[in-house]
Order: C-alpha cells, then structure tokens, then sequence
C-alpha cells in the first residue's frame, strides 16, 4: 500500500517537535467505528506504543460524501502545514470506513479515493462484521440484520454501543477471521465477498503510525 509523503515534500522540522504519523479516519458510522478505532488507539497506547494524533470522525453520510470530505480535510491540512512549514501538521495516512449495503455511489467513492490518495476500508456487508470477527468466525453470506443478532450474544444489550469490556486486544485474531473468509480482500479500496472486511487494514495504520514517530 502506497503512503502519502508530506506536502510538497516540506521536511519535518527538528529542533521544534518530535516527528509524528497522523492518520485521519473518516467514518460513515457515527457510533460503532468511533468508538471502535477510538478505542483500538488507546489500546495501542496500553503497549509500548504511542500514538498521538490519531484522529475519528463519524459523519452518517454516504461513501462519496466521506471521499470529498476526507480530501478537504487532508488538503486543508496540506496547506497549513505549507504554510507554517511544519508537516506535523499534515496528514501521512487518510481513511474512509464505508459498507457495502446497498450504496449505489460505492464504486465512484473507490475511484475518486484512488485518485484522491485517500484509503477505503470496506466491509461486506457492513463494519460490524469486523466486530463479529473479534467473536467468532462468520464465513457464509449474511446481511446487517443477521450479523446484529450475532453481536448480541456477545455484547449484552448491543445497540451499536460497544461496551466498557470490548475484547480490542482480539484484534490480531479478528484479522485471522476476517482473511479466511475472504483471503483476497487484503487491500484499501477494493470491495470483497459477502462476507468480508478489510478493517484491520486501519488497525495495522495506527499500530504503524506509533512505531513511525
């Protein structure tokens, strides 16, 4: 996977502030993949991991409003480390997380994402498969409603809500499940099988973005 560099290549200054990754994750989900990759950082930073700037948005839009979003926000970002001369600022690593379900804009939302540098993360039919995958193994084709009935044998009371005891150090083995079920969506941008996710895609991004400071 490619990697953005800084704006205009701008250095990273020294003498000012110890050099640091920044990934931006935009989410369509508002509750669910906030407080998951919101929750996936912290967990990093109980290892001897740091991360420090690692920033979630959930907006409820549709895939292609998450694409022009995450780009205005990074080229925002671009132009004011220019300015300042500080590429701290910047973003080196831009995320969508989007669903499959019956987004008519998907396909245009991948390919603007690629020529836009910025990474989707897509997951058939939805996120919450990933959490499932932090469970059990689901490999036969399922939709949203069926996967939320699994979840509630796992998460008492689920509604979207996570909890307090969410198992985020499982993540490693929700990677296991989620590439056996689909071992060739191992790539941002690309819309797998149903079932399928490439969220650990992201968790791999923000592991990386405190070992890159």
């Amino acid at each position: 996977m490619s990697h953005r560099r800084s704006p205009q290549r701008l250095d990273r200054p020294t003498g000012r502030r110890t050099p640091r990754k920044r990934v931006l994750i935009v989410c369509e989900g508002q509750v669910t993949e906030v407080e998951y990759f919101e929750g996936i950082r912290d967990h990093f930073r109980s290892l001897p991991v740091e991360i420090r700037a690692c920033k979630v948005i959930g907006l409820g839009r549709d895939p292609g409003s998450l694409v022009a979003y995450a780009i205005r926000e990074r080229d925002k970002k671009d132009k004011e480390a220019r300015g300042q001369r500080d590429a701290n600022l910047a973003y080196d690593e831009v995320w969508c997380v989007v669903d499959v379900d019956d987004h008519s804009t998907l396909d245009q939302a991948m390919s603007t994402a690629r020529k836009g540098q910025v990474h989707l993360a897509v997951s058939h039919p939805c996120f919450e498969l990933w959490i499932l995958y932090h469970f059990e193994t689901c490999t036969a084709a399922c939709d949203s409603d069926q996967i939320s009935r699994k979840l509630k044998k796992h998460i008492k009371g689920y509604d979207k809500h996570l909890g307090r005891d969410f198992p985020f150090a499982d993540h490693e083995l929700a990677r296991e499940r989620a590439q056996r079920a689909d071992p060739d969506h191992c790539e941002a941008n690309r819309k797998g099988r149903n079932p399928s996710t490439n969220a650990w895609l992201i968790v791999e991004a923000i592991r990386q973005a405190g070992r890159n400071r």
